[in-house]
């Protein structure tokens, strides 16, 4: 058994093992051997024009025909870049993030604190060298990610709190006017057909209705009526569209 101390040793070193190793390699020969075909073939082309005594603007007409001018590497570079980081999202990168999240929610200095320094935090623990740099760039990602998700999760939460307010207000605002212009029988009939197309026959031959089996009793029932239906959309919209035939 490994001493404790070698833990964090341990945790950073677990992130080499790339489960896309090979492929890479071979992606990496395949990006080279793009380049080096494109530039010679365009030396082949530059070589001929020159020869030729063709002007110089015969060369830029074949680039803009279609043949890509790229002594600069500006592609090689790009998908040198693109390789990378689908080599990098291939890391076994599990149990590190999970042991720092683990160190994060334990501590409560920690979790408290801005992603700068919890970040510092692990700087300090990881070696200082290539493997560590690699690791620590893995827990950076996953701690903004948390902080995201976090965030995320607050803003989801409060986006569908202000979604069933509005439409809890807007079947408040049809059942008043359903009542007030005296439809409160032809809603009920209309809830009524709905829930009887919508019922299902049990094996011992007895009918179950869908749930909320629930009907608009009257004025005092108007909040809880729509507290109970909002999240029944064919419901909210009979409601809506009775208060409609009624406008």
């Amino acid at each position: 058994m490994r001493n404790h101390g070698e833990k964090v040793k341990d945790m950073a070193e677990s992130v080499l093992p790339s489960t896309a190793r090979t492929s890479a390699r071979e992606q990496r020969r395949r990006v080279h051997r793009r380049q080096r075909t494109r530039q010679r073939d365009l030396l082949v082309i530059a070589r001929r024009t020159a020869f030729d005594g063709a002007p110089a603007s015969a060369l830029a007409d074949v680039v803009e025909t279609g043949f890509e001018a790229d002594f600069e590497e500006r592609r090689r570079a790009r998908d040198i870049t693109r390789l990378v980081w689908n080599r990098r999202a291939a890391d076994k990168t599990g149990p590190l993030t999970r042991w720092a999240g683990a160190q994060v929610d334990r501590d409560a200095r920690l979790r408290e604190a801005p992603q700068s320094e919890q970040v510092a935090h692990f700087a300090r623990l990881v070696p200082d060298n290539l493997i560590g740099r690699h690791a620590l760039q893995h827990i950076e990602a996953d701690l903004e990610y948390r902080a995201r998700q976090a965030e995320w999760r607050q803003r989801t939460t409060a986006r569908a709190e202000a979604e069933f307010l509005a439409l809890r207000n807007q079947v408040v605002r049809d059942a008043e006017t359903i009542l007030r212009v005296g439809r409160h029988r032809e809603v009920n009939a209309a809830l009524r057909a709905g829930y009887r197309a919508r019922a299902k026959t049990a094996p011992d031959g007895t009918v179950v209705f869908p749930r909320p089996a629930r009907f608009l009793h009257g004025g005092h029932d108007v909040t809880e009526f729509a507290q109970v239906v909002v999240g029944h959309a064919w419901i909210v919209q009979v409601v809506h569209a009775t208060a409609n035939l009624a406008a």
